[in-house]
């Protein structure tokens, strides 16, 4: 456990840095509250900056840690601090859809450690929806300064999905490359900083022969101030980014990428995934607006035949874009609930920037990065008025 502390030291001084930022700007919380939130969100935070690390990850599986009946301990303590949270409250996690709360957890991981598995295969995307989507339907009760479901910096409820996915998936599936740490480079960082402003330039471009640039963008970051606008850039990354990069690209392209270059044979995928992600994002068009058809299609043309060409390449291992460019365009189509076939559209190009500073830095929190900036920068363009 020694050897685990001493790699825990960069995750330790981030937590201290994020909960301390998370004081500053939940000030006028009463102290109760602050009694009730503090230890929770501390463990959160630690996590979310600790477990993911390849160093500590493969620690632990050496000292066998999470051997045998031990592998339910981290749920537990996920569990734990949520009950925790819930009961300190005055409310109850043990009715409705909530009481399911402990079977959801438990059963990805008991499956893994029943049907060990190496090579990628349909039952790992079941494994993961069938853990996922049940949740999503989970109903839990209260409110609070710092509800269950979320202000300060993200919902303790969807954070615990994510440290479930990284421990089913990272520490007992042991799937590689997931990338779930923070990390400092200034190569990736340029990399990130590189792939939002290219998104931007995009649509910008769009915006202007559609219509929909904000003629004033800063007023209201004006109004806000910076530590406002530092406040929302640190809600999106946890309360969103981090999340939904974890899912796409972390988990969904990896696994689909590693798939494809086990199996040899990345055109039978490539022309797969084209024709049904043409077809569905076609379908899409016309379900949202008819004239404006042509718009996914382009997008998917777009994201498709890049993707063909830089695999002939062979820059990276093989199936390597076909998975970019599937993942980016399921990832815009999941977009559908916003009601704009323009957002859409523009979601899948972000899904391939998203996924391409991943697969440049191999790390989900460079995604995140990305992901929260473009998110931020919504200010820039009137997306009410296409929504």
């Amino acid at each position: 456990m020694g050897k685990i502390g001493k790699k825990m030291i960069v995750g330790s001084m981030l937590t201290i840095i994020y909960l301390l930022l998370f004081i500053y700007f939940n000030a006028p919380l009463p102290a109760k509250e602050w009694f009730i939130t503090i230890p929770a969100f501390t463990i959160i935070y630690f996590l979310i900056f600790n477990m993911g690390k390849p160093e500590i990850v493969d620690e632990v599986n050496n000292a066998n840690i999470i051997a045998g009946n031990r592998v339910l301990i981290f749920p537990f303590i996920i569990l734990l601090v949520i009950h925790y949270y819930i009961f300190a409250h005055g409310e109850t996690p043990f009715s409705g859809t909530a009481a399911l709360l402990p079977f959801l957890f438990a059963f990805p991981i008991l499956y893994y450690r029943a049907f060990p598995r190496t090579d990628i295969g349909r039952v790992d995307y079941l494994v993961l929806l069938v853990f996922l989507v049940p949740l999503t339907l989970i109903d839990i009760q209260g409110d609070t300064n710092l509800p269950i479901k979320g202000k300060g910096f993200g919902s303790i409820f969807k954070i615990s999905w994510i440290l479930l996915m990284v421990y089913v998936f990272g520490h007992i599936r042991k799937l590689k490359d997931i990338g779930f740490y923070p990390m400092f480079k200034l190569k990736f960082l340029g990399i990130a900083l590189l792939s939002w402003l290219s998104f931007l330039s995009f649509v910008m471009l769009i915006a202007f022969f559609l219509g929909f640039v904000n003629p004033d963008p800063f007023l209201e970051i004006r109004q806000d101030g910076f530590m406002k606008s530092l406040q929302e850039l640190m809600r999106i990354f946890i309360g969103t980014a981090l999340f939904e990069e974890v899912f796409f690209r972390g988990l969904l392209q990896n696994m689909l990428a590693k798939q494809i270059e086990k199996s040899g044979n990345w055109k039978k995928y490539w022309v797969n995934g084209f024709i049904i992600l043409l077809v569905l994002s076609a379908w899409a068009g016309y379900a949202l607006e008819l004239n404006l058809i042509w718009f996914p299609v382009a997008i998917a043309i777009g994201l498709f035949v890049p993707a063909y060409f830089l695999e002939q390449k062979q820059y990276q291992a093989m199936g390597t874009y076909t998975a970019l460019a599937i993942i980016a365009m399921s990832f815009g189509l999941a977009h559908y609930h916003k009601g704009s076939i323009i957002f859409v559209g523009l979601a899948a190009v972000a899904g391939w920037a998203y996924g391409y500073t991943y697969l440049k830095t191999k790390n989900v929190f460079y995604a995140a990065l990305v992901h929260t900036l473009v998110n931020f920068s919504e200010f820039l363009f009137k997306l009410h008025e296409i929504k």
